[in-house]
Formats: C-alpha cells, structure tokens, sequence
C-alpha cells in the first residue's frame, strides 16, 4: 500500500510539471502571435511617394521649367575605349631628326648630280670625287628613308607623308595645343576588324565638352599590361586644351545596323547619389525622376542617346530645363539635404 502511494505521488509531481512546461509553451506562442495583430493595429504615417515631387503649375512655370517632347533617333553601333593624351614631345623629336635628314639628303643629292653631269660631259672632276659624292647621297638617301618608316610605325603613314611645311605647321599646332594626338583601347579581349569610322570623346572631368573626329589610325603597338587593340587620334581644334596624360573615354562609331533610341539634351540630364536621372512630367503638376542609362554622347552640344530599354518611352515628356530645380523641390519635401 505505501508503495502504490508513493508511485501516485510520484506521477502526479510529474503530470503537475508537464502540465506547467505545456502551459508556458502554449503563452509564449500565444505572446508572439499577438505581436504582429498589435503592429498592425497601429497608425503609421504616410510616406511621400519615392522619386516624385508635386508643384502647383504656377510655381513651377516660375521656377522657369521647361518640356519637350523625345527625339526619336538612331544610332551606329559602338564600341568603348579608353585612353589618354599623349605626350607630342617624341613626335616634336622626330619632326626635328626628319628636317636635320632632309637637308642632308637635298644638299648630298644636289653634290651627286652635279658631280655626274661633270662626270659625263668630261669636265674638270676624278671619278674619285664622283664616288664620293654618290656614297653620301646614298647613306643620306637610306638614313630619310629609315625616318619615314619609323614616322609611319609610330604616327601612321598620312603623318609620314606630309611634306616638311605640312609637317612643320602641324608639329606647331602640337607645341600651341591647337592640336592634339590622342590613343584610345578598346576593352581587352575585343577586336575591331575594320578602322572606325569617327571617334566621339570626353575628357574626364569635362564630362559636357564632347568632342568627335575622322582622323583614326591604327596604334603600331600593343599595351603590353592589357592586350589591347589600340588607334592613335588626330582631333584639330579642341574645345579646350589637351594636356599629356589626361583621361579620356572613346566612343567608336562602327559602320554596323543602326539602334533605335532618343536623344536629349544636355540640360535634361542629371547626376546624383551614383546613377543618372532625367525627370518626367507624368501629370500637370506631377514630376517623377527616373534612372537612365545613357547611351553614347551625339557630339558638341547633342547631348546623349539613350536606346529604347534605357528607361524612357516615347509618348514621355522630359524637362529640358531646371531639372537640377526640381530635385532640390523634391529633396526638400522629403527633408533631405542638398542634391549632389
């Protein structure tokens, strides 16, 4: 009998225990489910909508707003490369060894024909002299020939055939900045088959000067760090000076089927926190910024192209002007700081 008691008081200790363990499990699962039906219950505040400012149609044409419709347009395939402004010091050099040649050559030249004319009319000359004047010629003769070939692997072949006044106008027009060389690869692993028809350019830092020439020619050498295919770039006339070293990124127009896009100005488009903007009147007194990927630069004062899926459309209307107004608007109703 004492044992059946102590097994009853046994099991109920632990049947009270199991009962306390099941309890707090059950409310600490009743607890959190409760949490969620709480948050949810609360009032939280509105949002301003992301990327959209609202300005009464007065106050925007104050601020001098202006919109336009999309351009439609194409563009020729094209490649990027990059490259930088190179020193004309080595071409300064070689333009001097060239003149210094060719005028040892003109005077060797004029000695030997000479000497032959008295050579073959039988007047007061030694064969001697003759061949001593022909040895000259000739060692001026393959020294300017050796010059030209090395002004054609290092410049190209039209620099290595202007005449000496060309030549000197052009080596001035380096030394004034009224002319530069430039050298542009393109990414390494591409090939371009043929020489591109025009290179558009911008210099870093200078992101809205863009400036575009025809003057293409293939580079006699490769970079030896990143393999890549490279061209040597005459542009004349700058829209500012280029100085040796600058960075700069290439747009190679290629003679390939045409991409359909837009084209906006240059005043449309904006720049902040990393990505690039173009806003859109999406009601009278509505303005959305949108995230673009701009294309390629059109050249001078274009502006860009921007292909079908660069995140405009067709029927949109841009702001052309004051867009950089309008962000400071939206940042200020969002109680952010100034725009970048």
């Amino acid at each position: 009998m004492k044992k059946l008691l102590n097994r009853l008081l046994i099991f109920s200790v632990l049947a009270a225990l199991g009962w306390a363990l099941v309890r707090g499990f059950t409310h600490k699962t009743e607890g959190k489910d409760d949490e969620p039906k709480a948050a949810e219950g609360e009032v939280k505040e509105e949002k301003p909508e992301d990327f959209t400012v609202t300005l009464e149609k007065a106050k925007w044409k104050a601020l001098g707003l202006e919109m336009a419709e999309l351009e439609k347009t194409e563009l020729k395939p094209q490649r990027t490369a990059f490259g930088s402004v190179l020193d004309p010091s080595p071409i300064i050099a070689l333009d001097a060894e060239m003149n210094t040649a060719e005028a040892a050559w003109n005077a060797s030249k004029a000695d030997y024909d000479r000497t032959q004319v008295l050579l073959r009319s039988g007047e007061n000359t030694s064969r001697k002299v003759a061949e001593t004047a022909e040895a000259q010629y000739r060692a001026d003769d393959i020294k300017l020939l050796g010059l030209r070939r090395k002004a054609t692997m290092d410049w190209g072949a039209e620099f290595a055939a202007l005449a000496p006044a060309k030549r000197a106008a052009f080596v001035d027009q380096l030394v004034k900045g009224d002319a530069a060389l430039l050298r542009a690869d393109v990414l390494p692993g591409e090939v371009l088959a043929e020489v591109p028809a025009a290179a558009h350019m911008q210099v870093l830092g200078r992101e809205a000067q863009l400036f575009t020439t025809t003057n293409i020619t293939p580079a006699s050498d490769t970079d030896p760090r990143t393999q890549a295919q490279s061209f040597v770039l005459r542009v004349d006339k700058p829209p500012f000076k280029l100085r040796p070293g600058m960075a700069l990124t290439t747009w190679f127009e290629m003679p390939e089927k045409a991409i359909a896009g837009f084209a906006i100005p240059q005043s449309a488009v904006l720049r902040h926190d990393g990505r690039t903007w173009v806003y859109v009147q999406e009601e009278e007194e509505k303005f959305a910024r949108k995230a673009v990927t701009l294309g390629a630069p059109r050249g001078g004062d274009k502006g860009w192209f921007i292909a079908e899926d660069g995140g405009l459309k067709a029927d949109e209307l841009i702001v052309v002007t004051g867009p950089q107004t309008l962000l400071s608007e939206e940042l200020k109703a969002q109680g952010g700081g100034a725009p970048d």
